[in-house]
């Protein structure tokens, strides 16, 4: 097995390989790209049937599939090897041709002795360069380097049957596969992974290639990708009971990446004894707009279930976004996605039907003291309900570009118009109109600050 660059149990049996560690994490859904399959040939520069023509306006290596999709940069040891035109079979030695008298001895066709020795080797002499049959082949590499002086004076047939085929093992491995600087080789217990983790489990035991391999040689190696590096110690450590080992204090973003490793291995069990203490360390507090960092808290609480930071959460997400919500590339329930939308919907139109039912309610007179009460005040919100679009237009869900708190915003900023009554209309000191419906503070003052977030003990356990 290889060498391990971190060794959990100095006894393991199992190699871990971590590749592609650090790999992009929690991407907005409208910050990647969508629609685009990359097969695993993409990885690779394969030679062309008729070979490989050098030069920069015709060679060029694809682009890796991570540096189209997030933007990461490869090393330029990475790039070199991708860039690296395929490597030929290697030549015959120059002894095995013939020697440039005999090709010099041939311009005579009128010697009957020249026109015999010309006929002893393969006719291609007779053939242009350009229709040579061999040359067509795939084997036939020289015919992709016009500089090379074995295209003047090709040999003979026999000696390009004798070459090996242009598909080396090696220059595709070196091409394929450049080194990866974010692999990771970590050695752990095959018992502890196998009680643990039942995804560690039906690899090592499940009739897989790796459990084969676990069995006949008691020692193993697989694979694991993108991980972070950091977040994937924690777990390792935590599944082979090495609290020592492990931090007590994590950041929000550590703490995020190590709930979707425990979810993916399924192994949350091992991290009991440690997440309250996290959680009550963690420095970064859940925001009050919508944010990368509101979502991570709203995973975390989720996972961990802790109820009243799950909460705050997703009273914030549905207060605060302004459009359909999505888990970030997060593993959340779609159930608990699901509430939150349907939640969000929900209380953006409770605002409009208030506002419609305000009006209708001054119009027919049902609210407002007296005749001029109702339509000073139905006159005021008509106008200002049409200055936020709610007259002409109709918001329709899932209501884009809308959110809870800046719709309550601006219904509490409404202004209320002044007036006297009329029986001091007269009168040298005015008294100014103060029902309680002519002040929009007053008839709108049940908005609540935010809406309601999500119970996590009224929803099923996951």
């Amino acid at each position: 097995m290889n060498q391990p660059t971190h060794i959990i149990d100095p006894d393991g049996e199992v190699i871990i390989i971590l590749r592609n560690a650090d790999s992009p994490f929690a991407q907005a859904l409208e910050d990647t790209m969508t629609g685009v399959t990359l097969s695993e040939s993409a990885h690779c520069v394969q030679s062309p049937a008729g070979g490989v023509d050098p030069s920069p306006e015709v060679f060029e290596p694809p682009q890796p599939p991570s540096r189209r999709l997030n933007g990461k940069a490869k090393s330029k040891k990475n790039m070199r090897a991708i860039r690296a035109p395929p490597k030929v079979a290697s030549f015959p030695e120059p002894a095995a041709f013939p020697e440039p008298a005999a090709f010099s001895e041939q311009a005579p066709v009128e010697d009957p002795a020249a026109e015999e020795a010309a006929s002893e080797p393969a006719t291609f002499s007779e053939q242009a360069p350009l229709e040579d049959p061999v040359a067509e082949e795939p084997a036939s590499e020289p015919a992709a380097f016009p500089e090379s002086p074995l295209i003047e004076n090709p040999a003979p047939e026999h000696h390009f049957a004798e070459q090996p085929a242009v598909e080396e093992p090696a220059a595709e491995e070196e091409i394929c596969e450049p080194v990866d600087e974010n692999c990771f080789y970590i050695q752990v217990s095959a018992k502890h992974l196998i009680f643990a983790s039942p995804v560690f489990k039906r690899i090592l035991t499940g009739g897989w290639k790796e459990s084969i391999s676990y069995l006949q040689k008691g020692s193993v190696e697989i694979t694991a990708d993108s991980w972070d590096i950091e977040a994937f110690l924690v777990v390792l450590h935590a599944i082979h009971g090495k609290y020592k080992d492990i931090p007590r204090k994590l950041t929000l973003e550590v703490f995020a990446k190590v709930a979707v490793i425990a979810d993916y291995y399924e192994c949350k069990e091992s991290l009991y004894l440690i997440t309250d203490i996290w959680l009550n360390n963690l420095e970064e507090g859940i925001p009050t707009t919508y944010s990368r960092g509101l979502i991570l808290w709203l995973w975390v609480s989720w996972f961990f279930q802790f109820p009243s930071q799950f909460e705050e959460s997703t009273s914030t997400v549905i207060s605060c976004s302004e459009n359909v919500i999505t888990g970030w590339e997060l593993p959340i329930s779609d159930k608990v996605i699901g509430l939150i939308n349907k939640s969000r919907e929900e209380a953006i139109n409770n605002v409009f039907l208030l506002l419609h039912a305000t009006r209708e309610a001054l119009l027919s007179r049902s609210r407002g003291c007296n005749f001029e009460c109702s339509s000073i005040m139905y006159g005021a919100l008509t106008m200002q309900m049409e200055s936020i679009h709610l007259l002409s237009s109709t918001p329709e869900t899932p209501f884009p570009s809308w959110n809870y708190n800046d719709l309550r915003q601006k219904v509490l900023s409404f202004q209320s118009p002044q007036w006297c009554n009329s029986a001091y209309s007269y009168s040298t000191y005015r008294h100014p109109h103060g029902c309680p419906d002519s002040s929009f503070a007053s008839i709108f003052a049940n908005l609540d600050a935010c809406a309601q977030g999500l119970d996590l003990n009224s929803l099923d356990p996951f």
